[in-house]
């Protein structure tokens, strides 16, 4: 019975505004019992909007606060958090921004904001785990290197974007105007960015073509020789050694390295 109460109290909760509450939930003065519940709903929403508010500052600053907040209790509404984790509350916001007509018809640019916003979330509760060290892949045979497969460290994501996203992101973060895509000459240009925690405080950098593809590939299993493949073809004049000596000093791999035997080097 307990149960049952509880979930209708949670259903209550995310009604109309002024929907009364349950029956059977209070007892004595109704008036009074549906002002003090109306009051509660409205806190409880609330501390939801704040909470997407915190996760999702940039695509805030970009809406307005009005705005966010409007978009923020229509979500709440909508996907109410499934356990009791405010953490990871907010996962399929960016979907939600996504099918919101007006907000993407104003800032077409958004949802995809959103989605590396939550990356970032991801990456900052991500499991401490050891990351590469230099020294580990600087003693690789180099007849071995073709067949190395590297990972991608738990807290590192690649997102990548048909916009200008870290353009975008940096401007809203620093309180100024986000470039607008349609104002720009020529065809918008999309950003790849590696979000990172190298050494507390997650980080966003945006990536070149080369840098792109290579963890793009590295990030689906493919080994070092596939994977500077694909790099090159992104960008001609990629340079390993630059792009790993700055993914290794962003904490970007995971400190397990293994060899594809298939290839020539991978077998030990």
């Amino acid at each position: 019975m307990l149960r049952d109460l509880q979930t209708q109290m949670a259903r209550s909760l995310l009604e109309d505004f002024k929907a009364p509450p349950p029956e059977g939930l209070v007892a004595g003065d109704a008036a009074r019992a549906a002002a003090r519940f109306m009051i509660h709903r409205g806190n409880v929403i609330e501390s939801l909007v704040n909470a997407l508010g915190h996760s999702f500052p940039a695509v805030k600053a970009i809406a307005g606060d009005g705005n966010f907040r409007v978009l923020a209790a229509a979500y709440v509404r909508a996907s109410p958090p499934p356990k009791p984790q405010l953490l990871s509350y907010g996962a399929t916001f960016p979907e939600f921004v996504g099918g919101h007509a007006a907000a993407m018809r104003d800032f077409p640019f958004l949802a995809d904001l959103a989605r590396l916003e939550w990356a970032m979330s991801e990456a900052y509760y991500a499991e401490e785990a050891p990351a590469l060290a230099p020294e580990t892949l600087g003693a690789v045979a180099p007849e071995r290197l073709p067949a190395l497969h590297l990972s991608l460290h738990p807290a590192a994501r690649l997102f990548v974007s048909e916009f200008p996203i870290h353009a975008i992101w940096q401007a809203a973060s620093a309180g100024g105007t986000a470039p607008d895509p349609a104002l720009e000459p020529g065809a918008p240009q999309g950003e790849a960015v590696l979000v990172a925690r190298p050494s507390g405080p997650v980080e966003a950098w945006k990536l070149a073509p080369g840098e792109s593809a290579f963890l793009g590939a590295v990030a689906a299993g493919a080994p070092l020789e596939n994977a500077l493949a694909e790099a090159f073809a992104a960008e001609a004049g990629f340079d390993l050694a630059a792009a790993l000596a700055a993914f290794l000093s962003r904490g970007v791999f995971g400190a397990d390295i293994s060899f594809d035997p298939t290839l020539n080097g991978g077998v030990a």
